[in-house]
């Protein structure tokens, strides 16, 4: 068995804090890396989740939803796995297994959650925060990051070793410990038993990690996870296969396609029988060029252009973190109301005389003359009012030369969207 050695720094920071910037220079794109690092979230916080991405699926499988959940017990994947999930009956995580221990019959499971995120916008900021400092210094997805709760009791997932590689993965352990078995592309293609024996064969190299530890390789590594007793883990999978962006936009191309001609869900099938032509003006052929003048044109368009800038703006404000949480209640501003600008704003240029606010992966567009007078308003974490705001966008009061309010009804409405987006909170509502 290889350990890989834990990555260690000379800068100051707090305990439990990655040297991301030593990270980036030292292992990212290099070579795997095992080191001690404070969790965005603990075991508890990430059981609850479980418990509430699990609810829908007790009654049974469900296909193309997240968060996806999947139970494997023994040698196989659970189809409907029913009362085996967590439900809110299970007081803590070690309720549920002990009963779940009880209803397998001493096999070995893992229990895997894919984007539970999005139900808990507290737990999706925190793995946001932890991961943004990677990506300052490395760069910042443009295509979205996968997370997953792994809760594994003697388990061997192989699957990471059946599929060609693609992903890049940074794991924190919570809970317990595991090992992953890795197997690097650039050495040739794996030996039959990088997923077989129990320390693989010769040439993988083996990273065992605790709780309180992040295990980190790269995009060209098959791998195998070999989770010990109650492991808990939180995984964030980073696309970084060049061919990746190419498949997304592909999708998007095509999305873009039927959203500008139409769909009726038919497929132009080539004409068959005596007399029948391929390029008559109904056949197979017309359909087929038609839709490549419209990709012809639609490439070349500003279209296109615009949708890439928007979609790149709300990834970056998410850090690639998608799906994202669906936006809060609203509650009711007024000129008295004093506000704290809370979260990120990502801007980008849209046109001319427009600019994208992205805010927590959420998306929306403002005359370059108000963004440039508003987002000074707003200030970077202090306390200001909505009096404030309003004067600098020239609104009520001083700034509503007819007095007839019209404005501060606009700026108010910029407000309410950006608190129910969680770009600023409340501090307080004076009462009068």
């Amino acid at each position: 068995m290889t350990t890989l050695p834990t990555a260690t720094t000379g800068t100051r920071q707090s305990p439990g804090d990655v040297d991301w910037a030593l990270f980036g220079q030292r292992y990212w794109g290099r070579q795997p890396a095992r080191l001690p690092a404070r969790p965005p979230a603990g075991p508890c916080e990430m059981y609850a989740l479980t418990v509430r991405s699990c609810a829908p699926f007790r009654a049974g499988t469900r296909f193309w939803v997240m968060p996806d959940v999947r139970l494997l017990v023994g040698d196989g994947w659970l189809r409907a796995p029913g009362a085996l999930l967590p439900d809110t009956g299970d007081r803590t995580l070690d309720d549920y297994l002990d009963r779940l221990d009880s209803d397998v019959h001493g096999q070995g499971y893992l229990l895997s959650v894919r984007q539970p995120l999005l139900l808990d916008f507290a737990l999706w900021s925190a793995v946001r925060a932890a991961v943004s400092g990677l990506w300052r210094e490395v760069g910042w997805p443009n295509l979205p990051v996968t997370a997953e709760v792994l809760v594994g009791d003697r388990f061997t997932e192989h699957t990471g070793a059946a599929a060609e590689p693609t992903h890049a993965a940074l794991t924190w352990v919570l809970r317990g410990r595991m090992e992953v078995r890795l197997w690097d592309e650039s050495g040739g293609p794996p030996p039959a038993g990088i997923a077989g024996p129990e320390h693989g064969p010769e040439g993988a190299r083996t990273m065992s990690a605790g709780a309180g530890e992040l295990l980190y390789w790269p995009g060209d590594r098959r791998h195998v996870d070999v989770y010990r007793e109650r492991c808990v883990a939180l995984r964030l999978r980073i696309p970084v296969d060049r061919r990746l962006p190419f498949t997304a936009l592909r999708d998007l191309l095509a999305d873009l396609v039927h959203g500008r001609r139409g769909h009726d869900e038919t497929v132009p099938y080539f004409p068959f029988g005596g007399g029948s032509r391929v390029d008559d003006e109904d056949g197979a052929l017309s359909h087929l060029t038609a839709l490549g003048d419209e990709l012809r044109t639609l490439v070349g368009s500003e279209q296109l252009n615009r949708t890439l800038r928007v979609r790149w703006a709300a990834l970056r404000s998410a850090a690639g973190l998608e799906p994202i949480p669906v936006p809060r209640e609203g509650v009711p501003l007024t000129r008295h109301t004093r506000i704290r600008r809370t979260g990120e704003i990502v801007r980008m240029p849209d046109g001319p005389g427009q600019v994208v606010w992205a805010v927590n992966g959420n998306v929306f567009s403002l005359p370059r003359a108000a963004s440039d007078r508003v987002y000074p308003a707003l200030g970077d974490g202090e306390e200001t009012g909505v009096a404030d705001v309003l004067r600098a966008m020239g609104a009520g009061g001083d700034g509503d030369d007819d007095g007839d309010g019209d404005g501060d009804q606009g700026v108010l409405a910029l407000l309410d969207k950006l608190y129910r987006l969680r770009g600023i909170d409340v501090v307080e509502v004076p009462a009068g």
